[in-house]
């Protein structure tokens, strides 16, 4: 509910000082660059775009009414937290108009859950398992975006769009398990594996769109913004060639393997920038002089 609040906030920013903004105040950035650095978190959701299996159902098994494999069950976008910080430059070219370049290093995750069950009715004995399967994703964001500011008063909301380059550094995997079939695996109570290495099922660079809108306050010698971007890749992030290599060694005893899939990721981000040139990027004029 909190962070729900937290995006209808900044949603509502832009709006809210387009219309209300004190118009005492006069921001001239025209030529004017800024250098900064910035940090917050995100959150990722995937694109299934199609779906892998390690093992293939047989009519046997679909006649005792449990499949010897279910779908994977993707978390939702709020379920998978991520961290981001790098820097920040931008230029004006009018006083409502520039380019923005913000460089990070950013860490996302993607869950999903499977379980299966089997019968075996020579013992008559059964076996359960529920997993949470946890990918973490870490790698250099290269996102360029225009910047439109609404107004140049000392409070500024905006929005902006661009594309973005990503290029992988890491990827790492857990699963989490328990053995009862519930919809849910407790990560602080359930069995888990060692984090082992997911990188070569990732592929090494992406590309998409980027989108976002947030708010700068301008004072006399820094500027500090709250942000949030939506950002989609194009290209699907497993690697097709390494999809049933073992390298997590996960694979044969969880009897897992990922689905194609691409990520859509939204962030919240706080930033503080400074004019390069040190020079006072704020004019202060009063329209209110008679």
């Amino acid at each position: 509910m909190k962070l729900n609040r937290i995006l209808l906030l900044i949603l509502a920013f832009p709006f809210y000082f387009n219309g209300s903004a004190q118009t005492k105040y006069t921001v001239h950035r025209k030529n004017r660059m800024y250098l900064g650095i910035s940090g917050g978190m995100n959150f990722s959701a995937a694109h299934v775009v199609k779906d892998y299996s390690m093992l293939v159902p047989t009519p046997q098994s679909a006649a005792y009414g449990d499949d010897s494999e279910k779908e994977k069950d993707y978390q939702g976008l709020f379920k998978n937290k991520g961290s981001q910080f790098g820097l920040y430059f931008s230029y004006s070219f009018k006083k409502n108009l520039s380019i923005v370049f913000q460089p990070a290093y950013q860490t996302s995750s993607f869950n999903y859950l499977t379980a299966y069950a089997w019968s075996d009715t020579v013992n008559a004995s059964d076996f359960s398992m529920e997993m949470m399967h946890q990918q973490k994703l870490s790698g250099v964001n290269l996102p360029i975006s225009v910047r439109w500011d609404f107004t140049v008063s000392q409070f500024s909301p905006y929005i902006q769009g661009g594309i973005y380059a990503n290029f992988r550094h890491q990827a790492r995997k857990t699963i989490f398990y328990d053995y009862t079939i519930d919809g849910d695996v407790d990560k602080k109570t359930a069995d888990q594996t060692g984090e082992t290495e997911l990188t070569e099922h990732i592929n090494k660079a992406n590309f998409g769109l980027s989108a976002g809108l947030g708010l700068t306050y301008f004072s006399n010698y820094f500027a500090i913004s709250l942000e949030s971007n939506f950002r989609y890749g194009f290209r699907s992030i497993v690697n097709d060639e390494n999809r049933y290599a073992d390298y997590t060694g996960l694979s044969v005893q969880y009897l897992d393997v990922m689905d194609q899939l691409k990520l859509m990721n939204l962030d919240i981000q706080l930033t503080i920038m400074f004019p390069i040139d040190n020079s006072i990027s704020l004019e202060i004029l009063r329209k209110s002089r008679h």
